[in-house]
């Protein structure tokens, strides 16, 4: 009697250390590791546990990533910037090791982004890169506080205007850049529901059919960006700022009626699997001393496929005062 308890108690305790569910969730090294001279932190804002890293000296340089990555994709330029720069990457809400917040509208999430941007900014001015989705979550803010920022970066994603309803979700090529709009913001977390277990094999996918060089794009990095996302937490972040892209949109239209004054850049990859001219083109309407790059031969990914033109792209232009 006592062999067989003895014999279960032990079988039970193995299958209990063994359960995968059961794994402590990755911490920020393991996820993605920081370069030379950055360290993660965590600070809570509005209620928002965030993730960042932190690294330089000087002024503010606040870079935030978009859909499909994470503070990860500026990992190559950071060390640059912080030879002149504090350098901040934050993972957006939801994201990375952020915590998910309550609203997804991208006028809360950068009221969120600012206060936290401001803490950092000894002299309280704020520069400011941004990237895919990273623009609708901080275009808001830039719009509200312009005061308050110096250089702006918009980068392969169109600001949240009725021009997002124009673009097609199926071409002559077939495949559109811009067909997952409506599939990630599908009701009753359909997506969710679609992506789960088959993470690595969307995400392979996603990345590369939007990028020129592919190759950037390695099996490590790839498996780094679907871990990240398939936790489900953060699967579900990145589709609820897609479902709330409608709203963030009708709530932008009156601060497109004041155009941005600061210095802007508006950055699009030169092939049709970007957002290329367009970003450029639209940014025009809104801003009063803008400079717009089309990177050649480049996909969406800009930061990773591009990393020579970007680096110098951005550097030259936060040196312009």
């Amino acid at each position: 009697m006592f062999d067989k308890f003895s014999k279960g108690l032990f079988l039970a305790v193995v299958m209990l250390l063994a359960a995968p569910s059961l794994a402590a969730p990755p911490t920020s090294e393991e996820e993605f590791p920081a370069p030379a001279g950055f360290t993660p932190a965590y600070q809570t804002v509005d209620g928002v546990k965030l993730h960042y890293l932190k690294g330089g000296k000087g002024p503010l340089v606040l870079l935030v990533h978009g859909f499909a990555q994470t503070w990860y994709e500026w990992t190559q330029i950071m060390p640059l910037l912080a030879k002149n720069y504090t350098v901040v990457a934050i993972d957006l809400p939801g994201l990375g090791q952020s915590e998910a917040p309550k609203s997804y509208l991208g006028q809360d999430i950068s009221k969120i982004i600012y206060k936290f941007a401001k803490s950092h900014s000894q002299d309280g001015k704020i520069n400011l890169v941004s990237h895919d989705i990273g623009n609708w979550n901080t275009f808001p803010t830039v719009a509200e506080h312009q005061a308050d920022f110096t250089h702006v970066v918009f980068m392969e994603a169109p600001l949240p205007d009725e021009g997002l309803y124009a673009f097609p979700s199926f071409t002559p090529q077939g495949e559109s850049p811009m067909w997952h709009f409506s599939f990630f913001a599908a009701p009753g977390n359909f997506a969710e529901k679609m992506v789960a277990g088959r993470e690595r094999m969307f995400f392979e996918h996603f990345i590369k059919s939007h990028a020129v060089n592919k190759a950037v794009f390695t099996p490590e990095l790839l498996d780094r960006y679907s871990r990240s996302y398939a936790k489900t937490h953060s699967f579900n972040a990145a589709m609820e700022y897609y479902r709330a892209l409608p709203e963030t949109q009708r709530r932008n239209i009156p601060l497109f009626k004041n155009k941005l004054t600061m210095k802007t850049m508006a950055i699009g990859g030169g092939s049709p699997v970007s957002v290329g001219r367009f970003q450029i083109d639209q940014l025009a309407k809104y801003t009063t001393n803008m400079k717009g790059v089309v990177i050649p031969n480049c996909g969406h990914w800009v930061p990773e496929e591009c990393a020579a033109s970007f680096h110098t792209t951005i550097i030259d232009f936060l040196a312009d005062k």
